[in-house]
């Protein structure tokens, strides 16, 4: 049995790093005041001893602070500024716990949107001493992910708490390690690759199947992409769907039967299905509370059982790829066996090129972590703005998908889809405002400047800093979008408002990240986006929002309508994030036949 997380952070980090050297420093002055003041109390001595131990502290800071102020002179900048607690309390404890508590119990993001008023696009938290600086603006955003590429790493802040889930894979490594595993895969994410319309058909059948069955009840909409999403990209990578649409629908919360389904689960899933919502949960609080996350699994790491069921489905797997990889291949469509053909999976693809199966596992892992969450969320979030925001969309999007592709009985075609202005606007939009990855972080490896393209001012950013941006607050900023920011529009991707706005700055928008990391999976995520939403408009005529079948407590709280700042008062859901975006209590939706 190996040693918790817990006990290895404390005996290898903490205890060398932290308390030894607070023992030293009491003992130190302990003795010194003990020997001068020896007439005094115990009691006093030992609040004296305190005070000089905060004051040590207090002057480390100061000297910390004074430094940076010293580096970014030489560079003719001036530092970050540092925000301030309400409590001033050292090492702005006051600032992390809020951050922590609105996580949980507030709007996604919306404790850094309040700040801005005061401190605008850029700050620096400074968490117990350690740099890690905020924006939400994208000319900084740009120099993290394009101009300064290789200045900027995942680093030690998210390989570490990732790495039993993720491994070594192409979202969990930087330098050699992230170019070998981005050069296995990119040639899998070619155009003729990610039009696997195929396999969304037979998925979104089955989805369908399911809502019609339920005759115009509730459904958990949020499921139900989570479902087609997690079916289509194990097919799509395993060449095996875990096949969770096959089990039972969750049921509305009624006060009579008590149930509630809070964040979107059913209390039916298949089991990797299961493992593979807790991990994400789990592994995202580590990132949440930063390098001391190893001190909330002390008695055992809280995410093993999970990722070893996650193993024991996708090793074997592995498995049979590797036994398989030289014998004659079938297609996969008609069941003729050809010989050697293209790949017809991401599996099928890495086995050609390595024999190496924790490599293999790695990386089918990680595609599956960034596919199949962040695609059910805007699935799920652009059905919210059809159903909540002007019927007109809807109106819109229905016409241009029955004038294109036609009845629920034809099935869109790669270039139908690609034909769909509209369609494309709408997930554009949904993206903007609700981005299935509302924030990212990188860490710096050498000191570097920030220019603010408005004022001229030069920011001091000191190597070893970790930033955070939101992906979210850039799309919603009104100097950057329009005065009608907030405002659900797909048009302004079709007008006169994409030409001034967008595409003079297209690095405020991005929901598929940006640079060399850019997403590989971006058009495939937009082809099943587009594919699944024209199958729903074509088989459902009528819509809405089900606000009664949300269990008690997952709904929006009242006392968010007054809230001044962003889409906070007027939101119909209560959207949350761990590593992507979900809507808390799920998408209750009444889904009734097109008739005829």
């Amino acid at each position: 049995m190996g040693i918790s997380p817990g006990l290895r952070y404390l005996l290898l980090t903490f205890l060398p790093g932290t308390i030894l050297p607070a023992i030293a420093v009491f003992s130190s002055t302990h003795f010194c005041v003990t020997r001068t003041l020896s007439t005094l109390g115990n009691g006093v001595i030992f609040l004296l001893d305190v005070l000089i131990i905060c004051l040590i502290l207090k002057l480390r800071s100061d000297y910390h602070v004074r430094l940076q102020a010293s580096l970014a002179r030489q560079h003719d900048a001036i530092p970050v500024p540092i925000l301030r607690g309400g409590w001033a309390l050292p090492g702005n404890v006051d600032v992390l716990w809020a951050n922590l508590k609105a996580v949980t119990s507030d709007y996604v993001y919306q404790f850094h949107d309040d700040l801005v008023p005061v401190w605008g696009d850029l700050w620096n938290l400074k968490i117990f001493g350690a740099d890690i600086i905020f924006t939400s603006n994208p000319a900084y955003v740009k120099q993290i992910l394009a101009t300064d590429f290789s200045m900027w790493i995942k680093g030690d802040d998210f390989i570490v708490p990732m790495k039993d889930l993720l491994g070594d894979g192409v979202f969990n490594s930087d330098g050699a390690m992230w170019k070998f595993h981005r050069s296995v895969t990119r040639p899998f994410f070619a155009k003729d690759r990610v039009s696997d319309f195929e396999t969304f058909e037979k998925h979104s059948e089955e989805a369908i199947i399911k809502i019609k069955g339920r005759n115009g009840e509730p459904v958990d909409f949020q499921d139900i992409a989570g479902r087609f999403t997690m079916d289509s990209a194990t097919s799509f990578l395993f060449g095996k769907s875990v096949d969770s649409m096959s089990a039972p629908l969750a049921l509305p919360y009624t006060a009579k039967s008590g149930h509630s389904t809070v964040g979107g689960s059913s209390p039916t899933a298949t089991p990797f299905s299961t493992a593979f919502k807790s991990a994400l949960e789990g592994y995202s609080f580590r990132l949440a509370i930063g390098k001391m996350w190893p001190l909330w699994e002390i008695m055992g790491d809280k995410n093993k059982v999970n990722v070893k069921l996650l193993h024991e489905f996708v090793d074997p797997i592995v498995e049979r790829g590797l036994s398989n990889k030289n014998q004659p291949c079938s297609t996969g469509r008609t069941g003729e066996v050809d010989g050697p053909k293209e790949s017809a999976t991401l599996l099928d693809h890495l086995v050609s090129v390595t024999d190496d199966k924790t490599v293999i596992r790695d990386e089918l892992l990680n595609l599956l972590l960034a596919g199949r969450d962040t695609t059910a969320h805007a699935i799920t979030a652009v059905m919210y703005f059809l159903v909540t925001e002007d019927p007109q969309i809807m109106t819109t999007l229905r016409k241009e998908i029955l004038d294109v592709v036609g009845s629920g009985m034809t099935v869109p075609t790669f270039d139908q889809i690609k034909e769909m202005k509209y369609l494309r606007a709408v997930a554009n939009e949904t993206l903007r405002l609700l981005p299935s990855v509302p924030g990212n972080l990188r860490s710096s490896v050498e000191d570097s400047v920030w220019t603010d393209p408005s004022t001229g001012v030069r920011y001091f950013i000191p190597k070893n800093t970790r930033c955070v941006w939101s992906t979210q607050l850039m799309g919603r900023r009104e100097d950057l979008w329009g005065p009608d920011a907030l405002v659900f529009d797909p048009m302004r991707w079709l007008d006169e408002r994409n030409k001034k706005y967008f595409l003079t700055n297209p690095f405020m928008f991005l929901p598929f990240h940006g640079g060399p990391r850019i997403c590989l999976g971006q058009q495939f995520a937009l082809h099943e986006l587009s594919f699944f939403i024209a199958r729903l408009l074509q088989n459902f005529s009528d819509i809405s929002f089900a606000p009664d079948a949300f269990a008690p407590g997952t709904l929006p709280p009242r006392d968010w309508t007054s809230h001044p700042r962003g889409r906070k008062a007027i939101e119909k859901v209560w959207p949350k994030a761990h590593l992507t975006m979900y809507f808390e209590g799920g998408l209750w939706l009444r889904m009734r036949e097109t008739k005829g």
